[in-house]
């Protein structure tokens, strides 16, 4: 196991002795840094945040058990290698008090120092490797909970999380609020008539083609089997609104290729705005839903605002 990915910080207040230790490990560690007494050593350690300490204890200003000591309150998994010419036995119980991972005596044996250095860079390496696939079982945990597996778009969790969010602010700072509920024409019926997988690849191309269109800012939801939803946030004024629908019902209105079979799909889409139409979250929601099922009434490939059907 090599030291070279880790940084090291090393405190000692004799100059010869530093560069003695610096000629020595500079070149097996990433990089090397040097403190000549405990504050400055802390100062080091809270600006670069070292990945392994090595001090010597008798130091002036704040010795190495007491910087040891403070470190540790602030990170108590910080590696820790304590150097001493004193073998004093209130030395080794404030060291495994502080609970300093290595007491190493002075004269250093090199190779008892390198061996020490190794075995804290495999406890580093494994700490690494838990913490990643911690995060990566958190991310995945994430995902399954708010996103979509077919389509890989944000679910119905997360569109509630989102509108809620987008509505809070809207009321703090009178930002005024959007929301789109599209619905596949038909969908039934292709599940029916070239099956589920056919039906799944169209749910697929959709949300391409749709999140192809949108900007960065606004976010496309698969809110349950062939409903989608919209939030745009902030004043936009009606043709922003009207080009967006528009590029909603192009994006829709295609042909997908299932089996040599050409399935056309189009969609209906619903609008509310919240405060104009809506005084709270249900509202919202219940508007654009029923603004979307006046849209499929009325006409395939249609958008319809809320405002425009009255209660």
């Amino acid at each position: 196991m090599s030291t070279n990915s880790f940084t090291l910080l090393y405190v000692e207040d004799d100059k010869e002795t530093q560069e003695q230790m610096k000629m020595l490990l500079e070149d097996s560690v990433q990089e090397f840094y040097q403190a000549y007494n405990g504050e400055e050593g802390i100062s080091i350690f809270k600006e670069k945040n070292p990945d392994i300490i090595l001090t010597d204890i008798n130091m002036p200003i704040l010795d190495g058990l007491s910087m040891a000591k403070k470190i540790k309150e602030i990170d108590s998994e910080k590696p820790i290698l304590i150097m001493s010419a004193f073998d004093e036995k209130r030395h080794f119980l404030k060291a495994i008090e502080i609970k300093v991972d290595y007491f190493i005596s002075k004269p250093i044996n090199i190779d008892i120092l390198e061996s020490a250095l190794v075995g804290v860079a495999k406890k580093l390496q494994r700490k690494l490797v838990s913490d990643l696939e911690e995060k990566r079982q958190k991310e995945n945990l994430y995902n399954l909970a708010h996103f979509d597996s077919l389509t890989q778009l944000p679910n119905r969790r997360l569109f509630n999380k989102r509108l809620e969010i987008a509505l809070d602010r809207a009321k703090e700072n009178r930002n005024p609020v959007t929301l789109f509920f599209v619905d596949l024409d038909r969908f039934k019926s292709i599940n029916d008539t070239y099956g589920h997988s056919a039906g799944d690849k169209v749910l697929k191309v959709v949300a391409r083609n749709v999140q192809d269109c949108m900007r960065n800012e606004d976010t496309f939801f698969r809110i349950s089997g062939d409903e989608f939803s919209l939030i745009i946030n902030g004043h936009v004024d009606k043709s922003y609104i009207d080009l967006i629908s528009q590029k909603i019902l192009k994006a829709t209105s295609t042909v997908v290729h299932f089996n040599n079979q050409e399935i056309k799909v189009t969609c209906s889409i619903g609008i509310s705005r919240f405060p104009q139409d809506s005084r709270d979250k249900e509202e919202l929601i219940h508007f654009a839903d029923l603004a979307m099922y006046k849209a499929k009434r009325e006409k395939k490939l249609n958008y319809i605002y809320y405002e425009s059907i009255g209660d």
